[in-house]
């Protein structure tokens, strides 16, 4: 570990020359030209970062290393664990609350999985083993207490499991194994000692979003049909619930007018006690700054467009797909980040973000990319009552991976919001529905004279810090070697310029 610390300043000033994201610090890493490595960060706020680094021998690909490092907000190191993956078992998803990360692992086309549970604080790692009732292709993986919930298909029919860490087994819920159904989310509460099942109903041709609450034992507790404020079928597409104290819940996310995945518009749902006490639907149309992915001239004309359909009684059909993230708490309510995207084959010209077509078989699904335009930004207050709206342009980012891109923290009275595009930071402040300043573009580089990283990722980390990581060469000068490869993790601050 010769080069583990060190610190280089590469001046990543903004072109708009308002504000500099600051190298705070930099730890290299070097990389074990033995094995096939990766690495990933986890930010954990003001409790530091942790490392990951998956090891897999190039010839020998039954030895498979988890290596996770604990860093404070320093980088200076905490503590190092290691975990040896039995043969056979592969990484599915993982799951962090405020103690502890999880990660599932699965022996493809068995029952049998393997819970690993680390301790954030002391670096100490407990291993659960068990098997399903099946072979489950899980897709949503959630934590409470001592129990673990996973939610996937099986026999092409939606299930979710709990598992105890205590009996090993699993236990399959009650109510979910319907082809009507489809499973949207797991969503843990903290307050109630409850886990969430968001399901999506079809049936008859209707759509529609349900909730269905369990304890931490898997009793089932309650099912809510969420309806809009004036009783209308609308196809609720996705849902994110936010806990606010021991009584009331909100659930937000995006609607539709049909079955498919093309959104209207938005929706807020208060839910108190497990009772549905009322939902707001915000159109695309009504909202002050949805549009701002457009020229001006062409904004101008969508808002003439709007008016027009409005005076003639007709409502304006906007059709989006939207990527919803989980709500922030927030000491008005909550804000709502959504990223409109679209889809289409890999290599393909590109089409306009709001055209409708028909989805691509899920067969097909990994062939596709994803083009993200921009993000809306809303914040609600506790009553569900929208305060403002805003919007950030992307550019047409591209993504392999239909993942969130957009990052976010808080700068004073301020929202920081940045994405990674091309080895460049873009971020852009925003005060309610006001832009503050131009976006500023910030380079990440492995050095002085290289081009950006392209390769690089980028993380909110807290307050008006960010953590970038990826891979770079530098010079060894202990070894015949010219150069060596080592991991990057750096810390950046954002300070504006005076």
């Amino acid at each position: 570990m010769k080069y583990l610390f060190q610190i280089l300043f590469f001046g990543l000033i903004s072109a708009s020359a308002t504000a500099q994201l600051n190298e705070l610090k930099q730890i290299n890493i070097p990389k074990d030209s033995k094995f096939d490595e990766s690495i990933s960060v986890l930010p954990l706020n003001k409790n530091g970062i942790l490392l990951t680094i998956q090891k897999e021998g190039f010839f020998n690909r039954s030895v498979t290393n988890w290596i996770f490092y604990r860093y404070d907000t320093n980088l200076q190191e905490r503590w190092q664990a290691t975990f040896n993956l039995e043969l056979g078992f592969e990484s599915v998803v993982s799951y962090q609350n405020e103690n502890y990360l999880f990660w599932l692992f699965q022996e493809p086309e068995t029952p049998k999985v393997i819970i690993v549970r680390l301790d954030l604080e002391r670096g100490e790692i407990d291993e659960f083993k068990g098997k399903l009732l099946g072979s489950v292709n899980v897709e949503f993986f959630k934590v409470l207490e001592n129990t673990a919930f996973l939610g996937g298909s099986y026999n092409e029919k939606p299930i979710v499991i709990s598992f105890s860490f205590f009996h090993q087994k699993g236990t399959v819920l009650h109510g979910l194994y319907d082809e009507h159904l489809e499973i949207n989310g797991l969503e843990v509460d903290d307050k109630r000692n409850e886990i969430n099942v968001i399901v999506k109903e079809r049936r008859k041709g209707k759509c529609g979003l349900a909730i269905q609450a369990y304890s931490s034992e898997g009793k089932i507790l309650r099912t809510i049909h969420v309806p809009d404020s004036e009783g209308n079928s609308l196809s609720f597409i996705s849902g994110k619930m936010l806990p606010l104290d021991e009584k009331e819940t909100l659930l937000v996310g995006n609607y539709s007018n049909n079955c498919n995945d093309f959104s209207k518009g938005l929706y807020l749902t208060r839910l108190e006690e497990g009772l549905e006490k009322g939902t707001n639907i915000i159109k695309f149309g009504d909202m002050k700054n949805f549009f701002a992915f457009m020229s001006p001239k062409r904004q101008e004309k969508m808002k003439e467009k709007i008016e027009q359909k409005k005076k003639e009684g007709k409502e304006p059909n906007f059709s989006y797909k939207l990527l919803v993230h989980n709500l922030l708490a927030t000491e008005k309510g909550s804000l709502l980040i959504a990223e409109i995207y679209y889809s289409q084959p890999k290599n393909n010209s590109s089409v306009s973000a709001s055209i409708v077509g028909v989805r691509s078989s899920d067969k097909f699904r990994h062939e596709e990319e994803y083009t993200f335009t921009h993000a809306v930004i809303c914040e609600f207050d506790k009553t569900g009552k929208i305060l403002w709206d805003n919007a950030l342009v992307m550019d047409n980012l591209v993504s392999e991976d239909l993942a969130e891109q957009i990052q976010v923290s808080r700068l004073d009275d301020k929202w920081l919001l940045a994405y990674l595009k091309k080895g460049k930071i873009n971020l852009q402040q925003l005060k309610e529905s006001e832009h503050v300043g131009e976006k500023e573009t910030f380079e990440i580089k492995t050095d002085e004279k290289a081009k950006p990283d392209e390769e690089a990722n980028v993380a909110a980390w807290y307050d008006h810090n960010f953590v970038v990581w990826g891979t770079r060469k530098i010079e060894n000068k202990h070894t015949d070697e010219s150069l060596k490869e080592v991991f990057y993790v750096r810390k950046l601050g954002y300070e504006k310029v005076q």
